[in-house]
């Protein structure tokens, strides 16, 4: 991985409540000044590093979208970690990740998020073994990307994107890297079954599989449909048995479109742990799941 000279700007932001704290900040990468935000618990610690979960927002959306709408803070709250907002770069006024030359941009987003953990761990103790990223649509492209580019992840959670055709064939991970897929079947975004320019989710879920080595047969568990009313069901696979004892993890959502699940941590130990809450957003199909992701 390349050295990037970065230039950090801090406009640090207290907001506090009960001892839990919202920081903001920015610095100059690239050429760029790049923004973000962060929720330090109240359980932190100075001197006791915690994990860190990195949270990407989809095209045209922001990191604090992402905090309001798909809110870990209430569970860093209880499983004590940092939570991490960044905001994606401006092309034609769209906020973006880019997971490759999209519109031949040269944004370095895999450099900007190593810089922001190293910038965050700069002043907050973390755990650099327990660094965790997860997306939705275009930030789930970009966590697949760092999954592919980038060895600071223990693992990476998404829902709604995949791999391009061009990151899956080039992908090389430095280390194997456990992975958990949330992904509607009426996806009209993006496709289940993939295009021309992005691998299905099936396709996907073997790569990952295979990266990892885990048991190509997986346990699959029908989740009980507890919203009879939104006409979606969903099926968990479980690819177990890979190496360090990882796991790779896929929710088919049958008749889920093009929408958030809420990802929720309970816990976080080297493997995703994820717990699946009930959401449901206006003109998207979705399905109610509560129960831990092991």
């Amino acid at each position: 991985m390349k050295f990037y000279y970065i230039t950090a700007i801090f406009t640090w932001v207290f907001v506090s409540l009960h001892a839990q704290t919202t920081i903001s900040g920015s610095f100059v990468h690239g050429g760029i000044t790049r923004t973000y935000s962060f929720y330090v618990p109240a359980s932190y610690t100075p001197g006791v590093p915690v994990p860190m979960v990195i949270g990407l927002h989809g095209l045209s959306s922001s990191g604090a979208d992402f905090a309001a709408n798909r809110d870990f803070r209430p569970i860093a709250d209880t499983a004590n970690f940092i939570m991490v907002h960044p905001d994606g770069s401006t092309m034609f006024g769209v906020k973006f990740w880019n997971y490759e030359t999209i519109l031949g941009s040269t944004v370095d987003d895999v450099g900007f998020l190593e810089a922001l953990i190293d910038t965050i761990s700069a002043n907050y103790s973390i755990n650099a073994q327990r660094i965790y990223c997860t997306g939705m649509s275009n930030g789930s492209f970009m966590a697949y990307l760092l999954a592919c580019q980038s060895n600071r992840f223990a693992a990476i959670g998404t829902v709604t994107g995949s791999m391009s055709v061009d990151m899956y064939d080039a992908c090389n991970p430095q280390h194997p890297i456990p992975v958990l897929h949330i992904h509607g079947t009426d996806d009209s975004t993006n496709p289940y079954a993939g295009t021309s320019t992005m691998k299905g989710i099936d396709d996907t879920n073997l790569f990952w599989v295979n990266e990892n080595n885990c048991n190509p047969v997986p346990v699959v568990t029908a989740i009980p449909d507890i919203n009879t009313t939104d006409n979606a069901t969903a099926t968990k696979y479980v690819y177990s048995l890979g190496m360090n004892g990882h796991t790779v993890e896929l929710f088919k959502v049958t008749g889920g479109g093009h929408s958030w699940l809420v990802l929720r941590y309970r816990d976080l130990p080297k493997r995703p742990a994820w717990i699946l809450m009930p959401v449901k957003k206006s003109g998207a199909s979705s399905v109610s799941l509560n129960q831990r992701l092991l």
